[in-house]
């Protein structure tokens, strides 16, 4: 059994495991892209804030797909503007501009962000996403 960091899932294992799910539903380009830097976001939230992911979970059901992160903090999310100079702060809004719905819900052991994203086939997609018909 392989020693597991303090925090759980890192960034890396999310979005590996994201990759793979969504590249077996035909998932590719820009709504590959924004679902791996969601994912980003929650789980290095969770990490930095939360004292790590409890659980995580990719559901992919093309033109869709939800992102599941759990984690044992009970404090929802809130945008907290920042001045221009200071890094950082802006990843719940990212979160919400990439989503197509967002839910917290909070329990006993903390909470459970679900994020869902588009998630386009090639097929699915619009020719503009793919650039010009070569």
């Amino acid at each position: 059994m392989a020693h597991r960091p303090a925090g759980g899932l890192t960034g890396e294992e999310a979005r590996e495991a994201t990759r793979r799910v969504l590249a077996a539903h035909g998932v590719i380009g820009p709504d590959l892209d924004d679902a791996l830097l969601v994912v980003t976001e929650l789980v290095s939230n969770a990490r930095r804030h939360a004292g790590g992911v409890t659980a995580f979970r990719i559901r992919c059901r093309p033109p869709r797909a939800a992102i599941e992160v759990s984690d044992a903090d009970q404090g929802v999310p809130v945008h907290c503007p920042a001045a221009a100079d200071v890094p950082g702060r802006f990843g719940w809004l990212v979160v919400n501009r990439l989503a197509e719905h967002v839910t917290v819900e909070t329990g006993p052991s903390g909470k459970t962000i679900t994020v869902v994203v588009a998630a386009r086939t090639d097929v699915e997609a619009p020719a503009a996403l793919h650039g010009p018909p070569w």
